[in-house]
């Protein structure tokens, strides 16, 4: 059995990693490159890989975890080792996953009833809010090339709504590991 002490040591360190997954992310309109579905999706893939091994520490809201987390990565799989996609198809793998990683968190939170539902809530509606955008076509693309310069539309469009999301798991994964150390009984 895993002590309390091991469960957050494995939270907030994939909390940290995703983190930084969230700054590379905002950052990557810096980089100068003619990869980007692939940039985008290594992102992705990380960020899953990640998240699925947070899940050993948890005990809570493990079937949502898993979900979210799949999501993510099986959108990065398919951005990386998939066929070669244009602009559109991108944008659905990504509105894609953001939904299905809205659902599981939101389901997670509505099984719940303590200071943690907050924090799921949270994150289900970021992850929401992003695919609307996307969804939407909400111009991010313009505000990135406004601050970085010509960029790529992929990489303009998704570096920031990545970035977000990937702040809003490692928020979560933060507020796990504390709420896993409080708690003895599964939900």
């Amino acid at each position: 059995m895993m002590s309390d002490g091991v469960r957050k040591l494995i939270l907030v360190g994939a909390g940290v990693l995703v983190l930084l997954l969230a700054v590379g992310a905002a950052l990557l309109p810096l980089a100068e490159t003619t990869h980007a579905r692939e940039m985008v999706g290594q992102l992705l893939l990380a960020a899953g890989i990640v998240e699925l091994l947070s899940v050993i520490g948890r005990r809570l809201h493990r079937p949502s975890a898993v979900v979210a987390a799949a999501a993510t990565a099986l959108a990065g799989v398919r951005l990386v080792f998939g066929p070669p996609a244009n602009f559109f198809a991108i944008l659905n793998v990504v509105i894609l996953c953001q939904i299905v990683r809205s659902a599981a968190l939101a389901f997670a939170a509505w099984r719940t009833h303590d200071r943690f539902q907050s924090w799921l809530i949270f994150s289900a509606a970021i992850d929401f809010v992003l695919a609307i955008c996307l969804l939407a076509g909400l111009p991010v693309t313009y505000l990135v090339v406004g601050v970085f310069g010509p960029t790529p539309q992929i990489i303009a469009t998704f570096a920031w709504v990545l970035a977000l999301t990937f702040v809003a798991t490692g928020v979560l994964l933060f507020a796990a590991a504390k709420h896993e150390a409080r708690s003895r009984t599964p939900v």
